[in-house]
């Protein structure tokens, strides 16, 4: 009994091992910018800052949307920058020791895992013994596919760095009330703030010292609850920092502060928060949740996902009757999805959350005998036992379907060196995602780069153009340019007035039709279209023409086939 813990934690560590070779992607690069430089136009740095990526100044942002980081309907005042210090130093660790080894980044990150699955064994021990039962929990958790997303990608090092560092606190807190160690009492507050300060997803730790609160101490409640004013007061004094220095989310149409735009956060809470319960303890996975809206099916899914958070209430229900700790595992799991649910549902953002699901299933599957409980209990047993080992495999890998089409774009732009000097137009991307990355990619990897990137419009919904005269072009996005889940990251207020950047001003007609008026003939830029896999070479209208550019999905162009080289 006493090796299976470690033999649970490196069972969960090997089926992630495959991220090994999934390589750098996305906001790795990113990362790289921040870290050693290059840095981009508007790109700010401080000390251990590797998470600010929208610090809600507007030259910053101008900056960025000249250089073509940004689209041009960006918020000026969007500001997406988080306070992760202690996380960012693990990065400064890549990139000072092993600065061209992808290998060596991800197996940093494997290691990080081990260290977040051995706090959650601290903490299933603490509260339910060296038992069987306590194992079981550990091995749901360790071997779950929703964890691979995350260990894949090195960006998203912050989930377990936040969990190993932050997640003890749960155990100390148990063991200095329940278990009567006094110092415990004293190192808990000490050691959720420490896990604040390598993420703010730490927070979640107060969802479980309420549950905690609620259901396992004892003592008249007023008593309970005032033992945990030292985490109220950390995380007091944590928001301070936080907000003084200057991070948080404003003005994203994507992620939303739930203190100080609660009105939009309550309102996405319900069919965010569904998802995500659905992604951890069934199917499907929450991170298909945004993709709804594109295949015209989000009105179902959202009731299937109601539907079935119900039906699992339905089944734990017995248990959370007779069980304190169920109900402890249980009330865990509903109050850590709540800070999640500030940005679009993914799998990714699950960590906190499976601790209580995989301790409530657990007591699930040992606890319930017969009747059709039992039967819909081996669906569970499918979905987490069955299914999930080898998915976590297949998961950790999951960076590589988002690099290819990153690739694909960015391959399909020329690299000549004339390129440097040249303002290069991007008619129809399938969305933001398929622009907005290059810039960085082709900075951290010293490729040559556009001196300006331009994109006109999302193509999904298919763009018009109408050539007005040699400097001036109207452009119509069917569908709007915001009116997308991606398009929506970096605005969440209407589009309206003028837009001046280098070289071009944009005057918005309608939420779906803008205005470009450019300093110089338009044949002087490079014009790309979105093709069958790629940019290709195009050309705007004549003057007084018209120009229709059929509708361009991004699920297709995420998984279109590079073509063979001439």
């Amino acid at each position: 009994m006493k090796r299976l813990p470690a033999l649970a934690i490196l069972l969960g560590v090997a089926l992630a091992a495959p991220s090994l070779t999934a390589g750098l992607s996305a906001d790795d690069w990113l990362h790289e910018l921040y870290a050693v430089g290059p840095r981009l136009p508007g790109m700010t740095r401080r000390p251990l800052d590797l998470f600010t990526f929208a610090d809600g100044n507007p030259e910053h942002t101008r900056a960025l949307m000249d250089a073509g980081v940004f689209p041009w309907w960006s918020d000026p005042e969007v500001k997406l920058a988080f306070f992760r210090p202690l996380t960012a130093l693990t990065h400064q660790v890549d990139w000072a020791l092993w600065p061209r080894s992808a290998v060596l980044m991800h197996a940093h990150s494997l290691l990080w895992y081990g260290l977040a699955l051995l706090a959650v064994w601290l903490v299933y021990r603490r509260l339910m013994g060296p038992s069987r039962l306590a194992l079981l929990a550990l091995a749901l958790f360790a071997v779950d596919d929703a964890h691979g997303p995350a260990v894949g990608w090195v960006a998203n090092r912050n989930a377990m760095v936040s969990l190993a560092l932050g997640l003890p606190a749960l155990a100390l807190h148990d063991w200095g009330w329940r278990g009567k160690w006094r110092p415990a009492r004293f190192l808990a507050p000490l050691v959720f703030a420490v896990g604040l300060f390598a993420g703010e997803a730490a927070l979640a730790v107060t969802a479980y010292l309420f549950a905690w609160a609620l259901t396992l101490d004892e003592g008249p409640l007023t008593a309970r609850l005032l033992r945990l004013w030292p985490y109220a007061l950390v995380a007091a004094l944590w928001n301070t920092v936080y907000r003084k220095l200057g991070y948080g989310a404003a003005h994203s149409g994507i992620y939303f502060d739930p203190v100080g735009d609660a009105g939009a956060f309550l309102r996405a809470l319900p069919e965010r928060a569904s998802a995500l319960l659905v992604g951890q303890l069934a199917l499907p996975w929450s991170d298909f949740s945004p993709m709804y809206r594109y295949l015209g099916f989000a009105s179902i899914m959202i009731g299937y996902s109601i539907a079935m958070v119900l039906l699992l209430a339905w089944l734990f229900w017995p248990l959370l009757r007779r069980d304190r700790l169920s109900r402890f595992f249980a009330l865990g799991l509903l109050l850590s999805t709540l800070p999640v649910c500030a940005t679009f549902p993914a799998d990714r953002l699950l960590w906190f959350t499976g601790i209580g699901a995989m301790g409530l299933l657990a007591r699930f599957f040992t606890e319930t005998r017969s009747g059709w409980r039992r039967v819909a209990g081996w669906g569970l047993i499918g979905i987490h036992v069955v299914l999930a080992p080898p998915l976590l495999a297949l998961r950790s890998r999951s960076m590589v379907t988002v690099e290819r089409p990153l690739s694909l774009a960015n391959d399909s732009i020329p690299k000549t060196p004339e390129i440097v000097d040249k303002t290069v137009v991007l008619i129809n991307p399938p969305s933001d995602w398929f622009a907005g990355y290059i810039q960085a990619t082709r900075a951290a990897r010293g490729e040559p780069r556009p001196q300006r990137l331009r994109w006109l419009a999302p193509g999904e919904g298919g763009v018009e153009l109408t050539r007005e005269d040699a400097f001036t072009l109207r452009v119509q996005a069917h569908g709007g340019f915001t009116g997308r889940v991606s398009e929506q990251m970096l605005r969440q207020r209407p589009l309206s007035g003028n837009i001046a950047l280098a070289g071009v001003t944009i005057e918005v007609l309608a939420p779906d039709e803008a205005r470009f008026r450019f300093d110089r003939p338009l044949e002087d830029f490079v014009w790309l279209r979105w093709g069958k896999a790629g940019y290709q070479p195009s050309a705007p209208p004549p003057i007084g023409a018209h120009q229709t550019l059929a509708p361009v999905s991004a699920l297709q162009a995420t998984f279109a086939k590079r073509q063979p080289t001439p």
